[in-house]
This record gives structure tokens, sequence and C-alpha cells, in this order.
């Protein structure tokens, strides 16, 4: 059973030992404008989530885990930002295991596997410098429609729901990823606010246009600097990026 709020709360007035972790986002999209949370640290009972097959299989054993772990009653973890919510697993990760992940690739010149360790202590914090509105939003203007419109960065919810979509289609069918993506980021178009307006008008919308707004966003949002480049054992570089799957949190498994 997952932890209520009441539950987190309580756990915090029981003195149950906790570390205080910075947020990329710096708390400003959040109605509490909360720039650090609380977190306790991972146990022998949270191995009960980590080798949960069905929370596997379901996708829901990190947000199952990150509920157990954050000590803040009024924080949602279905709100939180994609990039706080990978800060919150560094640090369990780190305090559970060390900061020795160990990631397998592939060498492009003959195909075979190898392995790199990284060092998960190193990993910063991208430069955020955009100030949102009052509603966590921004504003940009499209090169050439030239329509002014208003966006907001992901929730870890609404990139799941993302996911969601691709598994739907599952390459039977061209999956509408970018326009639904658009959908969640932009939130106005010329002072229109209906969502079904606006999904209308981003299907029209000039393929520049969404490339730019896309790229932008891409470029500014707050996030930590997940992308590696890594020498091969033949001398290639391979560019990957840091990922939170399952073999995360299981380095002794063998999985």
């Amino acid at each position: 059973m997952e932890p209520t709020k009441a539950q987190a709360q309580s756990e915090l007035n029981m003195g149950v030992p906790y570390d205080v972790i910075e947020l990329p986002s710096q708390g400003r999209f959040y109605h509490s404008k909360k720039s650090n949370i609380k977190v306790t640290y991972l146990t022998a009972s949270d191995e009960n989530v980590l080798m949960s097959q069905n929370l596997v299989q379901s996708g829901d054993m990190v947000d199952v885990l990150l509920r157990r772990k954050i000590l803040e009653p009024d924080v949602n973890i279905d709100e939180l930002l994609e990039c706080d919510k990978e800060a919150v697993l560094i640090f369990l990760r780190n305090t559970a295991y060390g900061p020795t992940y160990k990631i397998t690739l592939i060498d492009p010149e003959d195909k075979k596997s190898f392995e790199h360790t990284v060092d998960l202590s190193s990993v910063s914090t991208k430069d955020f410098a955009l100030t949102p509105d009052k509603n966590g939003e921004f504003d940009f203007s499209l090169p050439v429609s030239k329509k002014t419109i208003k966006f907001k960065f992901l929730t870890g919810l609404e990139e799941k729901e993302l996911e969601a979509v691709t598994k739907e289609y599952d390459g039977l069918q061209v999956a509408p990823v970018v326009t639904k993506r658009l959908e969640k980021h932009i939130t106005e178009i010329d002072g229109e606010k209906d969502k079904g307006v606006i999904a209308q008008r981003i299907q029209s919308m000039p393929i520049r246009d969404s490339q730019e707004l896309r790229k932008y966003i891409a470029t500014h949002k707050p996030g930590l600097d997940l992308d590696l480049t890594v020498n091969a054992p033949s001398g290639n570089q391979v560019s990957t990026r840091l990922s939170f799957g399952v073999a995360f949190f299981r380095p002794f498994f063998g999985i």
C-alpha cells in the first residue's frame, strides 16, 4: 500500500532520518514554490517494491518508490517535473548503493557490447534562467505564423501519458507523438485557451513553428545533465543518455 500524505507527515514528525534535496526546477512551477524537499533513505522494506514484477510491468515502480520516500505531505508526485523526480532517484541510488553505476553500450564498429562505469555523484544541474509567470508558463513568438503562445514544461505524469500514446499505436500506425506533445505544452495561442481549438491549430501549425518551439523548450527546460559521450573499445565515441529503468535500482540482482 502506498503511503498517504498523513503518513508522510507522521514519519516526518517521528524523526525518520532524511536529507534535503535541491530541485533542478528550483520549485518555480509549483504552488508551494519549494526549491528543495525532504527525502528519506531506501530500506530493506523498499526492496519489496524494487522486486515487485507487477509494479515493474505496470511501469509504476518509480512513482510508488517516490511516494514512499518523499516526506512532503503537500508534494503531489504526479505534478513533479521529470527532472525533479530524477534528482530524487539519483539521491536514493547514491545513498543506497553508492555513486558507481555500470551501463552496457554497443561499440558501433564491431557491434559488441561493453560496460562503462558512470559516476552518479558527478551529474550536474543545467543552468536555468527563464522566469515563469504566476501560472508557471512562458511566452514564445512563433517565427512563421507570428502567433504568440504560452507554454509550460511537462510533469512526469504527462511524460508517462505520452509514452502510452506510442505504445497504443504499437508501430501499426503513425503515432501522433509530436502533436500530442505540443498539445500538452501549449496552454494558449493568441489568447485562445480552449484545448479543443488549440489542438486544431496545432494540426495546421507550420513545421518550422513546431520545430523552433520544441527546440526552444528542449534548450531552456530545467534538468540534469544526463547526456554521456563514451569512448568504445574500438576508439569510436558512443553518445547515450542516462536512464532510470529497473536496472538502475537492481545493481546486485543480475537483472
